[in-house]
């Protein structure tokens, strides 16, 4: 397998990375470790537009959120009054760093995940709330648990 330096991933375009990424992924033991390595740690992005499921940064989106940790966090900011997603938003700016932003509809992505979480958690929609200003999304849902018919 080829080695590549941070230089070579600079001249290559978001979509490139991005299918280099995905066949490194693929052949971990076989050198791919080194290279998801490389492009993790470049801050690169690997989209020049918004996100698809299948992109590495929402695969890695989704596990955060789905994690016990995000669970638990997002649950905590709900019980604070706060949206759901200013619990995981810190977590997903250490893990992701600069590849977790508004440009390439990151934060939305983040909070649509944690949409999908909540309502699986027994949770409905409270309205719209502003997020603390450690965060990098601005605003998302904040969730209430669903009150069952009487």
């Amino acid at each position: 397998m080829k080695t590549y330096t941070l230089e070579d991933l600079k001249l290559m375009s978001p979509e490139e990375r991005s299918t280099l990424y995905r066949n490194a992924v693929k052949r971990l033991e076989k050198g791919g470790q080194s290279i998801v390595d490389l492009i993790d740690a470049s801050g690169l992005p690997l989209r020049s537009g918004g996100m698809c499921m299948t992109d590495p940064v929402y695969l890695r989106i989704e596990e955060i959120v789905w994690s016990p940790a995000g669970r638990d966090a997002a649950l905590a900011a709900t019980e604070r009054g706060l949206p759901a997603l200013a619990g995981i938003d810190p977590m997903l700016q250490a893990e992701l760093g600069m590849q977790y932003s508004p440009h390439d509809m990151g934060t939305m992505n983040a909070g649509y995940i944690v949409g999908e979480l909540m309502r699986h958690l027994g949770f409905v929609d409270a309205g719209q709330g502003k997020l603390p200003d450690n965060c990098v999304a601005k605003t998302a849902m904040r969730w209430k648990p669903h009150r069952r018919g009487r």
